[in-house]
């Protein structure tokens, strides 16, 4: 985990961005989101890399964790959230940020139907 760490730091630092999913796995919840892991947060405070969440609504119709190696056809959209800034964020305001983004993708999200 830690030379993951670190190895994202020097991407972001040196050679580009990255795309993290912080609920880490397949969502089994029945909910749109799952609660989210610290790395993802931690990661963009330690640099100070604003964060862009991005959501795929469509997802759960196309690749449901039901059957992760079923596919279904159809669209599935990537709708791009505005960036939120970290600029002098500590680890201490960690759950904050963690909770902000979580409610920025749960609104989001809460405009598209999601299966029963």
């Amino acid at each position: 985990r830690a030379r993951s760490m670190r190895t994202l730091w020097r991407i972001l630092k040196e050679e580009g961005d990255i795309l993290i999913f912080p609920e880490g796995t397949f969502n089994e919840t029945g909910k749109p989101l799952k609660e989210f892991h610290n790395g993802a947060f931690s990661l963009a405070i330690n640099t100070q890399t604003p964060i862009l969440p991005v959501i795929f609504p469509d997802t759960v119709h196309r690749w449901h964790y039901s059957g992760w190696w079923k596919w279904w056809p159809g669209p599935n959209r990537a709708i791009i959230l505005p960036p939120v800034p970290v600029t002098d964020l500590t680890l201490d305001d960690l759950p904050a940020l963690k909770q902000r983004i979580f409610d920025i993708m749960w609104e989001e999200l809460s405009k598209y139907p999601y299966p029963a």
